[in-house]
């Protein structure tokens, strides 16, 4: 397999489009009007549990409890607070506002203080309202009294007074749950009493937020990535028609992945958001090396049937590293690796087919490419060619250290962080954690008899806190008769909705705890163990809910991730060679790409205190891919020259002077594309943004410093690889 066979033949696709050139012409335009016809049918994914979900035991627990809500339920935490204690009128208004939350669309129940009730009597079998028609100053008497009765049930009012929740059940058969926070921020808005102020949140709310978020997000990075990379060709090649030409195709391609992503039928993720502008930048980069052939030679073909290869090489090791994904057997994940993969591909075929098209047409100017980018590459490439055995030596002694220092990085998922900027959900999050518990729900379900549940309650409670705890053991002590089960004619005076969630079936009972967001801090984190393994220790049968999941899943996730990671580096490094038939390039590949990453991985001790989070892995992982793209222009290079009769020395030098130059090029362009996700309202995109960007640097230094090195140690005067 010559040089022009390292694409597997993918580049044939450009030729034949110049051999069919109104063909090619009209496919372009038909392509066109359909993926302006299919993105305004783009999709929003809105469910938080679907970033964790496998096939896991503890997954598909979570999937059945999802299942057996009839009719399916969302909720809504409406935080109320006050500069003081709530007065008796606050009171009433607030319990006025309860009950006409409750005629809101889609409302099934509204649980709020007003909903407390004393213990049944002979004349009240369902008991008697807490609060009553008029709330007076012996409020607080009252509250103190059924508080003394140590049902442990939640009283939705903080120790202080200063601070009142509204947990509001949404039918999603009957409404969204974006509409109905639109209806009750509308009612809250003429309802709320002077002076005290309201805050919207909720495992549900928070999905819909980071959503909504998602949608103007994605607009504003592709249009300003698109932006950017046209900006920096023209100020970088100095020639419109080249920028044109090197930008165009990308443009095109990167939308045809997201129609890609409608004719899949997958919505759009927090994660699937960058892959866009991921492939308009790395498109551009294809089209600069192309565009600089035809700059050269002053021939479309030839640069298609000399660049093409490599450029098809560069998108088999991206769709490489985007397939390993797939073995996480997370749902969103996998759709992100078949978006990823699959759009690599068919963005490459779009690239070159619509370069081929272009090529014809435009005639490039005569002005020179500005050889700053070529100084400086020869310059790092005579460093490490002058002493290449003290070049490699220290490269590997940097890689164990940084090895070592990735190792030390820690599985971390803070869902707070994929929150937007600004939103008043993080501040209300930690202030119902510090009133209430917490906005999650650990949902712990035992098979056992009542002895085992009570046990289990009570060890919960002193693990968690006062309030923060509901099950059938708190109604059977309000119903007086802690030792025995509510039975069925008692727990007929609760609402239905809440029988059926604490008793799923008659042998067996739930338990709700509310707790902080898992991976918030390390202080809550500890505080989310301890409950968990009381749960395990006491004998509870399956532990799940979001914030379980969130701890659980998330790590395990990670770590298939890095497995993928590893998958990648393998994969990838193995096609390489298999493409230029030698055996002996894997370490020539492996060392230089891996260093990097490694790199990149050991730095999020200094940004990120050593957290390690799914969008840094998959950062890594489509970065390694990208790497060494850079790795296979500069081998392909290389091999040319070689071939022509140069000595190894003489080759890395006159690639580094013509294709080093180019990785200068495209590694600027990439960052001017990459760095708009600096500016995204979602941290993971801003991680994986600039994770990419370091680590692209950090491979286009190795690639020009030790690359070199490798290649001249020890080569006989032929250079052969």
């Amino acid at each position: 397999m010559g040089l022009r066979g390292i694409g597997f033949g993918a580049e044939q696709i450009g030729i034949a489009a110049l051999r069919f050139p109104r063909i090619a012409s009209v496919c372009i335009f038909v392509l066109l009007v359909l993926i302006g016809s299919s993105l305004p049918n783009l999709s929003f994914d809105d469910d938080i549990n679907r970033v964790f979900l496998s096939d896991s035991a503890l997954s598909q627990a979570q999937q059945t409890y999802e299942a057996e809500q009839s009719p399916p339920l969302g909720t809504v935490l409406i935080h109320v607070t006050s500069p003081a204690a709530l007065s008796a009128d606050q009171m009433t208004s607030l319990r006025d506002l309860s009950l006409d939350l409750e005629f809101i669309e889609g409302v099934t129940a509204v649980a709020s203080p007003f909903v407390l009730r004393w213990p049944p009597t002979a004349d009240a079998p369902s008991g008697t309202p807490l609060f009553g028609q008029q709330i007076d100053k012996g409020f607080i008497d009252d509250l103190a009294a059924f508080e003394a009765l140590d049902t442990g049930l939640p009283t939705f009012l903080n120790t202080t007074l200063t601070a009142m929740m509204f947990s509001v059940s949404i039918n999603t058969d009957q409404t969204t749950v974006a509409a109905a926070v639109s209806n009750i921020s509308a009612e809250l808005g003429h309802a709320l009493p002077a002076g005290l102020s309201a805050n919207i949140t909720g495992e549900d709310v928070i999905s819909s937020e980071i959503v909504s978020g998602l949608k103007d997000d994605l607009i504003a990075l592709n249009l300003w990535g698109a932006v950017m990379v046209a900006l920096a060709a023209f100020v970088l090649l100095r020639d419109l028609r080249m920028a044109l030409l090197a930008v165009f195709p990308a443009v095109t391609g990167a939308a045809g992945v997201l129609a890609l992503s409608v004719w899949l039928g997958y919505p759009i993720t927090v994660l699937s958001n960058v892959i866009p502008i991921l492939l308009l930048v790395l498109g551009v980069a294809d089209g600069v090396h192309l565009a600089g052939s035809i700059k050269e030679t002053g021939d479309v073909r030839r640069a298609i049937e000399t660049i093409g290869p490599a450029c098809a090489l560069t998108a088999l090791t991206t769709a490489v590293a985007f397939a390993s994904i797939t073995l996480t057997g997370n749902s969103q994940l996998y759709e992100f690796a078949v978006l990823g993969a699959v759009g690599t591909m068919l963005s490459f075929a779009i690239v070159i087919v619509t370069f081929a098209v272009l090529g014809r047409t435009f005639r490039l100017s005569d002005r020179a490419v500005p050889q700053i980018s070529a100084s400086i590459a020869q310059r790092l490439t005579k460093i490490g060619v002058a002493r290449p055995r003290t070049t490699v030596v220290l490269c590997i002694l940097v890689l164990i250290l940084a090895t070592f220092g990735f190792s030390q990085t820690r599985a971390w998922f803070p869902l707070y962080l994929n929150l937007p900027d600004g939103s008043a959900t993080l501040g209300t999050n930690d202030a119902i954690s510090e009133d209430f518990g917490g906005v999650f729900q650990m949902i712990v379900e035992t098979d056992g008899d009542w002895k085992q549940t009570r046990a289990l309650t009570e060890r919960l409670e002193a693990a968690s806190g006062p309030g923060t705890v509901l099950s059938e053991v708190n109604f059977a002590r309000w119903l007086g008769h802690p030792d025995t089960r509510p039975s069925q004619e008692e727990l007929a005076t609760l609402p239905r909705e809440l029988v059926d969630q604490i008793r799923a079936k008659e042998d067996s009972s739930r338990i709700f705890v509310s707790v902080p967001e898992p991976m918030r801090s390390k202080d809550t984190l500890a505080q989310f163990d301890e409950i968990h393994y009381v749960a395990l220790a006491a004998g509870a049968d399956r532990v799940i809910g979001l914030p379980t999941i969130m701890r659980v899943e998330a790590v395990t996730l990670i770590g298939q991730l890095s497995f993928g990671l590893l998958v990648a580096a393998v994969g990838a490094t193995g096609l390489v060679a298999v493409a230029f038939r030698s055996v002996r390039l894997v370490p020539v590949l492996i060392i230089p790409n891996v260093l990097p990453l490694m790199l990149t991985g050991a730095s999020l001790h200094l940004w990120a205190q050593g957290q390690l989070t799914p969008t840094a892995v998959l950062a890594l992982t489509i970065a390694f891919g990208i790497a060494i793209d850079d790795t296979v222009h500069f081998l392909s290079r290389f091999r040319a020259l070689t071939a022509q009769g140069q000595t190894a020395q003489q080759a890395v030098l006159a690639a580094a002077g013509s294709t080093g130059q180019v990785m200068v090029l495209t590694t600027l362009l990439l960052t001017f594309g990459l760095c708009v996700t600096l500016f995204s309202d979602f941290n993971p995109i801003r991680v994986f943004g600039g994770m990419m960007i370091v680590t692209l640097w950090a491979a286009l230094l190795t690639d020009l410093f030790l690359l070199p090195a490798l290649l001249t140690w020890k080569r006989t005067a032929n250079g052969s690889v």
